[in-house]
C-alpha cells in the first residue's frame, strides 16, 4: 500500500503543477480585479495572481487527495513523494546540462513563483483537511 501511496503522490505532483487546475472564468477574474490591488510590487502581485487563478480547484483537488490519503493512509509517505517529485523535477533537473540546453535557460523567475506558490498551497489545503478529518471524522465518505 506505501507502494501505491508513493505513485499517487508523484502522479499529484505531476497533475499539480500541469494547467488543468487554474480557472478561466470572466466572473472569477472580474471578482479579482474588483479587490482594486495595484499597489503591490511585481513579485507579490504574481504571487497574488497564482493563488487567485488556482484557489478554487486547488480547494476541490487537495480536499479529494486528503479524503483519498485519510482512507488510504501514510500519509507522511504521500507528502514526501509530492515534494520529491516537485524538487526533482524542477531543481535537479533543470541544474542538468543535457536539460539546460533543452529548456533553453533553466527557469524564470515567474515560473519560480508559481511552482512555489502551487507547492505551498497544496500542502497548506492537504494539512488543514488532513487535520479536520481527523479531528471530526465525520468527512470519511468512503464508509
Amino acid at each position: 500500500m506505501k507502494f501505491l501511496v508513493i505513485i499517487f503522490g508523484i502522479a499529484v505532483s505531476i497533475f499539480m503543477h500541469g494547467s488543468g487546475l487554474s480557472v478561466d472564468s470572466k466572473w472569477w477574474w472580474d471578482l479579482l480585479l474588483s479587490f482594486n490591488v495595484k499597489a503591490l510590487s511585481e513579485n507579490l502581485g504574481m504571487v497574488v495572481f497564482c493563488f487567485w487563478i488556482h484557489l478554487p480547484l486547488m480547494i476541490i483537488f487537495s480536499l479529494v487527495c486528503a479524503l483519498i490519503i485519510n482512507r488510504v493512509g501514510y500519509p507522511r509517505y504521500f507528502i514526501y513523494s509530492v515534494l520529491g517529485t516537485s524538487f526533482f523535477t524542477f531543481v535537479v533537473l533543470p541544474s542538468l546540462p543535457v536539460f539546460d540546453v533543452l529548456l533553453a535557460g533553466g527557469m524564470s523567475p515567474l515560473r519560480f513563483i508559481d511552482i512555489f506558490v502551487k507547492t505551498l498551497m497544496f500542502l497548506t489545503l492537504f494539512f488543514v483537511f488532513n487535520i479536520l478529518m481527523k479531528k471530526y471524522n465525520r468527512l470519511n465518505l468512503f464508509g
